[in-house]
């Protein structure tokens, strides 16, 4: 969802769009240092800031805290300032995202590429003083697998890593699961197969450490409130009044607690676009995006922001259940896949702010060294079906036959499920329905809950057509895929693809990155044009405003901002 995502949804994720950004070029990052009150300015490290050092963000209402049980990224964001993984991800001024030790000091790799050996740095603590241990990162590493624990993100690991499989599963034994504990320092991991992106899952949210004594001691309530959680990464935790705001201030057992230069940051839960807007361009938070062209405006005239805009690692889709008496058929997946136009729904909804799905992976990823759209030719599979489908009311109607329903479409029972309920959504939402009721003959019921009720619907496949999507965990077309493995993945709808399967098994194993190639791009074929089991609607252009004195903040393109290194020069 990027994760994972889900998905993201960036237009309509508000309060986080800036999180989940990456890096763009602050031009007034270092420039007339020197017209800085010395009386509001001190020197850290033998860097100019702000005396008072602190930012002021808006976020979503997050579902926990508990790396485990989370899968979005409302809860993703919040974690990565409070929680240290063996690695961290630092986004660079160029836009490359670069792995950085955490917990982990250094690691070593077995010459078969199965052994991965951390060494953890004795000087990371816990917000209460204790040591963070590599016993931490196996316990939650093996709840991540249990059965007991229900994660949602599972099957991150369950493929890859030697016994998980058997112990997710309810037949093995937590022992003989390859993740070990070697002694308080050494943290060894034994994976299934050889894997070319081990490495940035090391950083990922879902494989935080947790302390053990802990989550026992708080039980479902661990990870729900501020008190029921101890924190190891460049932040605490210190207040979380729920659906209003969220506290972190800097830890002062943070192992590198003097690259920490924020002392205090603010998240405030701003539900709605305009209140946001508003916040924005009053200071009151002091990084946002917007796709609305008269707010871009009026963020730009002040000349206060920097701008940062580029392609996301993601895409936004609409998922059909194919559980539902409907959906089940192919035919009618593509011809809702085929019936409404996604340059028309970008210009008149997201303002134009958006790139159009012709295919569903992007061109931000790349497989080894090399950008995986271009090694694999091109992967335009919605333009294919769209070319193919020249009357998607007459295929519709052909599946409905199949079905044994009757073939109106007019008296078909269709809802389409959305995630909010806000100002965008709505717009969104309505123009769904007249491209759908128009092409199809179709009376198109919509459904907008709440974030954290539409997640619920739909983990529990209570839906027809959901608007979701994905954010990429890590630079691999992989990230994009695997999640829709029948049994492995994240997603259960009901639809399952031998060929799809079996192909997602044989490339988890290889190091050629040739035929790994080959294999995500018949994936994408068998997904989005033949079984259309999703239909892709666009990737997103992300646009940011960020106030011109915070410096030194570039965010990963694949993860999360920890904050670290970040700091304010010019606060009026």
């Amino acid at each position: 969802m990027s994760r994972k995502i889900f998905v993201i949804l960036l237009v309509l994720l508000l309060a986080l769009t800036f999180a989940l950004v990456g890096c763009g070029n602050d031009a007034n990052q270092s420039s007339n240092e020197q017209n800085y009150d010395s009386e509001n300015t001190k020197i850290v490290n033998g860097i100019k800031m702000d005396k008072e050092q602190y930012l002021n963000f808006a976020i979503a209402e997050p579902k926990s805290l508990d790396s485990t049980k989370t899968s979005s990224n409302t809860s993703w964001y919040p974690q990565t300032p409070i929680f240290e993984g063996l690695t961290r991800v630092q986004g660079t001024p160029e836009g490359i995202d670069k792995i950085e030790p955490g917990v982990a000091e250094s690691w070593e790799v077995s010459e078969d590429g199965l052994v991965y050996t951390f060494h953890l740095r004795k000087n990371a603590k816990w917000s209460d003083g204790k040591p963070v241990t590599a016993y931490d990162f196996e316990y939650a590493w093996k709840r991540l697998l249990d059965p007991n624990t229900a994660s949602p993100y599972q099957w991150f690991l369950k493929p890859l890593i030697k016994g998980a499989a058997d112990f997710a599963e309810g037949k093995g034994s937590a022992d003989d699961v390859g993740i070990t504990a070697v002694d308080n320092y050494t943290f060894r991991v034994e994976l299934v197969a050889p894997c070319p992106y081990f490495m940035q899952l090391t950083y990922y949210p879902v494989l935080k450490p947790i302390r053990k004594d802990i989550a026992e001691k708080y039980g479902d309530k661990y990870g729900t409130e501020a008190d029921t959680i101890v924190c190891n990464g460049p932040y605490v935790l210190t207040e979380w009044v729920h659906r209003g705001k969220m506290v972190w201030e800097k830890n002062p057992y943070y192992w590198d607690k003097e690259h920490v230069y924020i002392e205090k940051i603010t998240n405030t839960v701003i539900e709605d676009t305009n209140a946001y807007l508003q916040a924005l361009y009053k200071g009151d938070i002091d990084s946002g995006g917007t796709s609305k062209k008269e707010w871009r405006e009026r963020l730009e005239k002040t000349g206060k922001f920097n701008f940062i805009e580029r392609v996301g690692a993601d895409c936004d889709y609409i998922m059909f259940n194919a559980n539902d008496r409907y959906f089940k058929n192919a035919k009618i997946r593509k011809a809702f896949s085929a019936a409404f136009d996604r340059v028309k729904l970008s210009n008149d909804v997201n303002n134009g702010r958006t790139i159009p799905a012709e295919e569903y992976i992007p061109s931000t990823f790349v497989i080894g060294n090399e950008n995986y759209v271009q090694k694999v030719g091109g992967n335009k599979f919605v333009k294919k079906l769209q070319e193919d489908v020249k009357d998607p009311k007459a295929l519709l109607i052909e599946g409905l036959k199949e079905l044994g329903e009757d073939p109106d479409p007019a008296k078909m029972e269709v809802s389409f499920l959305f995630r909010g309920n806000d100002e965008w959504t709505k717009k969104c939402a309505e123009w769904f329905k007249q491209a759908f009721d128009s092409t199809l003959g179709i009376d198109l019921k919509l459904e907008l809950l709440k974030w954290n009720i539409a997640f619920n619907k739909v983990d529990n496949g209570e839906f027809q057509m959901y608007y979701g999507g994905w954010f990429g965990d890590f630079n691999d077309p992989a990230t994009m895929l695997e999640y829709w493995h029948s049994k492995e993945g994240y997603y259960k709808i009901g639809w399952s693809n031998e060929e799809f399967d079996s192909l997602i098994d044989e490339a988890r194993s290889l190091a050629d990155n040739d035929r790994r190639a080959e294999i995500y791009k018949r994936c994408e074929e068998i997904l989005v044009y033949e079984d259309a089991i999703i239909a892709p609607i666009n990737h997103s252009l992300t646009t940011i405003y960020r106030r011109k004195y915070i410096k030194n903040m570039y965010n990963p393109l694949f993860g999360y901002n920890d904050y670290k290194g970040v700091y304010t020069l010019g606060r009026e």
